[in-house]
């Protein structure tokens, strides 16, 4: 399961609750009991199995574009075929491959100068992978720890102009020292990110941002500390240096940098100015690393001439942290195997599992049923998201997705499923086929998350969410395939059986509903809340100059000022918008109730709107 780390979120996003009417059942389609005598088939030696294997040392936690995702993608593709599955990829085969950005590594023309004097890459400087390529020359300004927080009503950028200039910032945030600090102290906060400190520098305008070494860590690595970045390129040139050569050259204009920042610590007052007169140079060299991950899809066909082009889609992510990356809940094992058994071989050996008993009992289904493996899910819903936007089959035949993701830590038999409020007949359909099952069901109506299904969702597809529920080995490299509860796995993937089965069985198509937002319920809830709401879900794709909404959901505040799936951000309260990251930053540094002036680009024209913000429910 995908923890985002584009700072859209602050903390894991397992659902969005919203609430729906329920409106009644799926008619009853062939015997029950054919069903149920299918779901007993279902075998946990053979579902341990395939756990055991894609949680494997071997497999290196399957990342995005390492080879062991591509092994992983290969051993899945065996089992479908195997199964007797047929291919549903491209041309006839298992596979739908797609690219993505995996890596960046520095090019030949990176360089520093400070007053015409060139500093020296990695012993003077570091230049940030999330750099853009750029050169540029221009003054300086000094901007404190480059940090605008207004939830601790902080703004180094306050009375300064650094637009057209070098923004020279120190590192981390004030008051780590202090206990008390509004701040986090030694824990930090998100202001002391590089990748916050870099797009805060552009959004105010900056060519460049040079962050400097701090005098609490006088013994900081630069090279190391600038590796642990975002890769995707923020659209500034930015670069790690050690403070020496700058401690000079602002001391000969009589400004002293330790007292500086022993200022700001002391009270919590920016000490910003602008130094017109000393001027640098900055260039950035970033080259980025595409690789080729794929999705593996295949297909049993249905029986019923009129309806074996219908779809119904049974999904699960196959990819996980690999080595860990600035996903991992466990910083301090970075380099270890984050093997992730429950997230997600667990719901990836249910989708082999279930294929192998529908292909035995392929003839008994009027529409088609289509198991696909997503990749790309961890770092953006990227696998998903490039199906519903190439599908392999027509996407408006694709009567419903059912996702899993972690089904493999069921405990005390409490299961959650979401999106039953995508379709009226959902709710019902799933608690009468789970009296056989005698799970204990929380539901949820949003068909909105952070899995696989969210991308279904935004295309007007009726979607259901089966997951077990988050626990202390979630992006760990502790999630291993020991702790995996078969016996539960094999009751969950019992109901989703019954539940495919239903809704591949049926005659009536299900019918797509849209799940409303609640409205703020008072004066004090609009007023307080959990941060700012705008209502858009964006896609995750890294090739555009903006943010693509591939859906704005209904109620919300993107919604009323006139914005739809489809539009593609580019300004947001005056400022530009290149990506998400920048998105992310601008929409934080406001309230709920403040109204931002947007503007999108829908069918080639600009699109002005003014979108009044709430609090997040």
């Amino acid at each position: 399961m995908a923890k985002r780390h584009v700072a859209a979120t602050a903390s894991i996003a397992v659902f969005i609750a919203f609430s729906a009417i329920y409106l009644g059942a799926l008619p009853r389609g062939r015997e029950t009991e054919s069903a149920s005598a299918a779901a007993g088939e279902i075998s946990p030696a053979r579902y341990m199995r395939d756990v055991v294997y894609l949680a494997s040392d071997a497999l290196k936690g399957r990342g995005n574009g390492s080879p062991e995702l591509d092994r992983a993608a290969d051993y899945i593709a065996g089992e479908f075929r195997a199964a007797g599955l047929q291919p549903a990829g491209e041309n006839h085969s298992y596979f739908q491959d797609f690219e993505i950005t995996t890596g960046a590594r520095l090019g030949t023309r990176n360089a520093v100068e400070l007053e015409g004097r060139p500093l020296t890459i990695g012993r003077d400087f570091v230049p940030i992978v999330f750099s853009d390529d750029a050169d540029f020359s221009g003054p300086l300004v000094f901007a404190g720890y480059g940090i605008t927080a207004p939830e601790y009503h902080y703004d180094d950028y306050a009375g300064i102009d650094v637009r057209g200039k070098i923004v020279v910032v120190l590192s981390h945030e004030p008051q780590e020292r202090d206990t008390h600090s509004i701040f986090a102290g030694a824990n930090l906060t998100r202001h002391a990110l590089l990748v916050n400190k870099a797009v805060n520098a552009k959004l105010h305008g900056a060519k460049g941002i040079i962050i400097l070494t701090d005098f609490n860590h006088e013994k900081e690595d630069i090279n190391e500390a600038a590796g642990h970045e975002d890769f995707a390129d923020m659209g500034i040139p930015a670069v790690y240096a050690l403070r020496g050569p700058f401690v000079d050259a602002f001391k000969q204009r009589g400004k002293d940098i330790a007292a500086l920042e022993k200022a700001i610590d002391s009270d919590l007052k920016p000490q910003s100015f602008e130094l017109p007169d000393i001027r640098a140079r900055i260039a950035t060299d970033i080259i980025r690393t595409k690789k080729t991950i794929k999705n593996v899809i295949g297909a049993i066909p249905g029986t019923d001439p009129g309806l074996k082009q219908e779809w119904v889609v049974i999904g699960a992510h196959y990819d996980h942290l690999g080595l860990g990356n600035r996903n991992s809940l466990a910083p301090s094992q970075i380099g270890q195997i984050h093997h992730g058994a429950d997230d997600n071989a667990s719901g990836t050996a249910g989708v082999m599992e279930l294929g192998r008993i529908a292909d035995k009992h392929k003839g008994e289904w009027q529409r088609s049923l289509l198991f696909i493996a997503f990749s790309g899910e961890e770092i953006g819903l990227l696998g998903s998201s490039y199906f519903v936007n190439h599908p392999t089959v027509p996407l408006a035949k694709i009567d419903g997705m059912i996702n899993m993701d972690m089904i493999g830590r069921l405990s005390k038999d409490r299961l959650f499923v979401g999106g039953i409020g995508t379709s009226p007949s959902l709710k019902s359909t799933v608690q009468t086929l789970d009296q056989s099952e005698g799970l204990k069901i929380d539901f949820s109506d949003s068909g909105y998350g952070s899995s696989d299904h969210t991308s279904f969702n935004t295309k007007k597809i009726p979607v259901l969410f089966f997951f077990s529920g988050l626990h202390t080995d979630y992006h760990k490299p502790s999630d291993t395939s020991d702790k995996i509860n078969a016996a539960g796995a094999v009751k969950v993937l019992s109901l989703v059986y019954l539940t495919m089965d239903r809704l591949a069985s049926n005659s009536a198509k299900l019918l797509y509903n849209e799940v409303r937002q609640p409205e703020p319920q008072t004066a004090t809830a609009r007023a307080q809340g959990y941060g700012p709401y705008f209502g858009s879900v964006p896609d995750f794709r890294d090739d555009l100059n903006g943010v693509l909404f591939s859906d704005v959901q209904n109620n919300s505040p993107a919604a009323k000022a006139g914005l739809k799936g489809g539009d593609l951000l580019v300004e947001f309260d005056g400022k530009p918008i290149q990506n998400l990251n920048d998105y992310a930053y601008a929409l934080r540094a406001k309230q709920p109730g403040d109204i931002v002036q947007v503007v999108v680009k829908r069918n080639g024209e600009d699109v002005k709107a003014a979108v009044v913000l709430e609090p997040r429910r």
